[in-house]
C-alpha cells in the first residue's frame, strides 16, 4: 500500500491523476492524501506544513521524501524500492517553502526527480505516473519500453 502525503490544492491535472490512480492494481494501491497549504510564509510555513504532514504518518511508515536535493533513480530503482519495503509507504510532497529539518529526519529515503524545481501540480502527475510506470515493470508490461 501506498500514500501520497501532499501540500496543496487541487489543479487541472487531478482527472489524470485519478486515472492513474485507478489503473493501479493492488500491489501498487495508492491514495492521494491533499493537505491544505500554510497562509503563512517562509520557515512558519515550512514548519506548519511539515507538523500537518507529520500528523499524518504512523510511526511503522517507511517515508520517502521527494526533494530536489535527494538522490536520482531511474525506473528499475525506484520498482526496487518500493518492492523492498515491507511495510506501508508514504511518499511526501511539500509545500512551496519545503520542509522542515524534522521532515527531512524522518524520512527513511529522499528522492530526487532532477536537479529542477517543478510546480506542485505537475510533481504529483510525475509521481503518479512512475509508480505506475514500476508497476508496468514489476508486472512485465511493455508500457516501459526498453
Amino acid at each position: 500500500m501506498l500514500k501520497i502525503i501532499a501540500i496543496g490544492k487541487k489543479t487541472r491535472y487531478d482527472d489524470t491523476i485519478k486515472e492513474y490512480l485507478a489503473r493501479l492494481h493492488k500491489q501498487f494501491k495508492t491514495t492521494l492524501l491533499l493537505l491544505p497549504q500554510c497562509d503563512l510564509q517562509n520557515e512558519q510555513a515550512r514548519n506548519i506544513d511539515s507538523q500537518n504532514i507529520l500528523a499524518k504518518i504512523k510511526p511503522e511508515d517507511y517515508v520517502i521524501l521527494l526533494d530536489e536535493k535527494g538522490k536520482e533513480i531511474d525506473n528499475d530503482q525506484l520498482n526496487k524500492q518500493l518492492q523492498i519495503v515491507n511495510r506501508s509507504i508514504v511518499i511526501v510532497i511539500g509545500g512551496s517553502y519545503g520542509v522542515n529539518a524534522a521532515l527531512v529526519k524522518r524520512a527513511n529515503f529522499i528522492w530526487s526527480l532532477g536537479k529542477l524545481v517543478y510546480p506542485y501540480e505537475v510533481v504529483r502527475l510525475i509521481l503518479i505516473e512512475q509508480i505506475y510506470r514500476s508497476q508496468m515493470i514489476e508486472n512485465g508490461h511493455p508500457y516501459h519500453h526498453r
